[in-house]
């Protein structure tokens, strides 16, 4: 779970003479584990993982030290899964296999349909803005956001969110958006409305969402993440829903780019002075993403 570099092995950390240290992490590392004589020697932490909620709780450990996170390397993969839901969810691409006459196919354009991006960091930017030039009206919901060239809320009771056709989320987990999507969203849409999460499970009430798609036959989701993973098999009673299992960011070369990025992020720390290294980094480190006692 954790690898290091220019440092010592895990099991001699306790009594031998610390290093300067640089800690390659994953989700599953967590540094309240980790040996406090490691942490107080460590210079830099990579995190190549997209996901770094679990690094809220440990903010005091990890808060003087620069902590560079991945967020381009599933971004691309996570932006296509949504786009991917959103087309088959809007039209099945039909199959002849005869000639039909009629030339007929009853879908209705995206152009000019209601889209709800929640988020507009690296995933949220890529999925707004190629839905806003396929001609979909984009709403972007994010309290953080500062500059945009869709329509912007920083919150979506700001809006009429029953307009919307589709909800796609793309924020991070944080304290303030745990349960964001709950019953009094879920009961704010309209009755057929197609609802995307390939980001984080705990941002959506689960139960709520049951509650709305009971109540709701035509309205539709595609869940990637879920509040407790694996899925529970209750969610098998749900013919609109379709599931998969976590798998949104991942694609055939995200090996090859965990590798490439934390090479390039040791190659740069190594390279360059503190100032210089930080300031190359400002969009990646996690301590500018540290917001009013929350991480965005």
């Amino acid at each position: 779970m954790i690898q290091q570099f220019a440092t010592l092995e895990p099991a001699t950390l306790e009594t031998a003479k610390p290093r300067r240290t640089i800690l390659i992490t994953n989700t599953h590392t967590q540094l309240r584990d980790l040996p406090r004589e490691l942490l107080r020697h460590t210079e830099l932490i990579i995190h190549a993982n997209s996901g770094y909620d679990h690094f809220e709780a440990e903010h005091d450990l990890w808060k003087d030290i620069p902590l560079v996170i991945g967020h381009a390397v599933r971004a691309q993969a996570v932006a296509e899964y949504s786009l991917t839901a959103l087309f088959h969810g809007f039209a099945e691409l039909p199959r002849h296999l005869v000639w039909q006459k009629d030339r007929t196919w009853d879908r209705a354009l995206l152009a000019g349909q209601s889209v709800w991006v929640f988020g507009y960091g690296h995933i949220g930017r890529i999925v707004a803005d190629t839905l806003s030039v396929l001609g979909m009206e984009v709403t972007v919901v994010d309290p953080y956001v500062k500059k945009c060239p869709h329509r912007c809320l920083k919150d979506w009771r700001e809006g009429s969110v029953e307009d919307a056709a589709a909800v796609i989320a793309a924020l991070s987990l944080n304290s303030t958006s745990r349960h964001l999507f709950n019953e009094d969203f879920f009961r704010s849409l309209s009755k057929k409305t197609l609802f995307i999460n390939g980001a984080r499970g705990k941002l959506v009430d689960e139960e709520a969402l049951k509650a709305y798609l009971l109540a709701n036959p035509e309205a539709f989701a595609f869940l990637d993440v879920f509040e407790r993973e694996p899925f529970a098999e209750d969610w098998h009673a749900f013919p609109q829903v379709w599931k998969t299992s976590h798998i949104a960011g991942v694609e055939k070369d995200l090996d090859d780019k965990i590798i490439s990025f934390t090479r390039e992020v040791l190659s740069d720390f190594l390279r360059l002075e503190l100032p210089a290294f930080t300031e190359r980094y400002h969009n990646e480190l996690l301590q500018n993403k540290w917001i009013e006692g929350a991480l965005i």
